[in-house]
């Protein structure tokens, strides 16, 4: 991917889908248009994934450990 302009956007959400005061004023400069519904639900299904990995690796020691 080569001549692809790339920036920084200081506005951040967090794992629970909350969204900081300043994200809703640098909302403007992504391209296309996004809903801040949208990206809140992305972000808690990003966090609910990576629980769910966690958490199935935990419960494959613990089982493993409990064989052994």
């Amino acid at each position: 991917m080569r001549n692809v302009k790339s920036g920084v956007l200081p506005g951040i959400i967090g794992a629970t889908g909350t969204i900081s005061n300043s994200f809703r004023k640098y909302k403007g400069n992504i391209p296309r248009k996004h809903e801040v519904k949208e990206l809140q639900k992305t972000a808690i299904l990003g966090t609910a994934h990576i629980l769910q990995k966690v958490l199935m690796q935990c419960t494959i020691y613990s089982t493993l450990k409990l064989t052994i």
